[in-house]
């Protein structure tokens, strides 16, 4: 079984192993957008959150990326995917599949097997916040820097504009 630990460093190991601009933050645990906007202001950190969403479609598991604030459009989705239907994982299915808890979904660093889904407006942003898996630490990193990730993966990634709302 991969501990959280273990998931937490092959995060942090992405970031390095692709030279990507970022810094580390330790807070007390940030579970929601309003507790994540307390500890902002604790300890200083500044940028647009990451909005990681693990779906389940059809009979698959998917992770689409975007950012804070915006709305998925399920329908595009299922267009998109041919499938039926499209939901968020329950959070036990996120405790299995991602070991972990609800608002602690992260972008990459997860099985190979899982498709990845990028809003490319993510990589207009200076700065971006997102967890790491654990939810007394937040990655602030600069958007750009995270198309060398998404690149370096064994996922497969793909770019899409029109799973928002418009």
């Amino acid at each position: 079984m991969i501990t959280s630990n273990t998931l937490y460093e092959k995060i942090i190991g992405l970031l390095a192993d692709n030279h990507v601009d970022y810094k580390l933050f330790s807070h007390k645990e940030a579970l929601t957008y309003e507790d994540l906007a307390a500890v902002q202001k604790e300890t200083g950190f500044f940028g647009t959150e990451m909005k990681c969403m693990v779906l389940k479609a059809g009979e698959k598991i998917i992770v689409y990326v975007t950012l804070q604030g915006k709305r998925v459009n399920f329908d595009v989705v299922k267009e998109k995917l041919a499938v039926k239907k499209v939901r968020l994982v329950t959070p036990e299915e996120l405790k299995e599949y991602f070991g972990a808890q609800p608002g602690c979904a992260y972008p990459f660093g997860f099985a190979d097997h899982y498709d990845i889904y990028v809003d490319p407006g993510i990589y207009e942003q200076e700065w971006l916040l997102f967890s790491p898996l654990l939810p007394t630490k937040t990655v602030q990193v600069r958007g750009v820097d995270l198309k060398k990730v998404f690149a370096a993966l064994e996922n497969n990634v793909q770019e899409v504009t029109d799973f928002n709302l418009q």
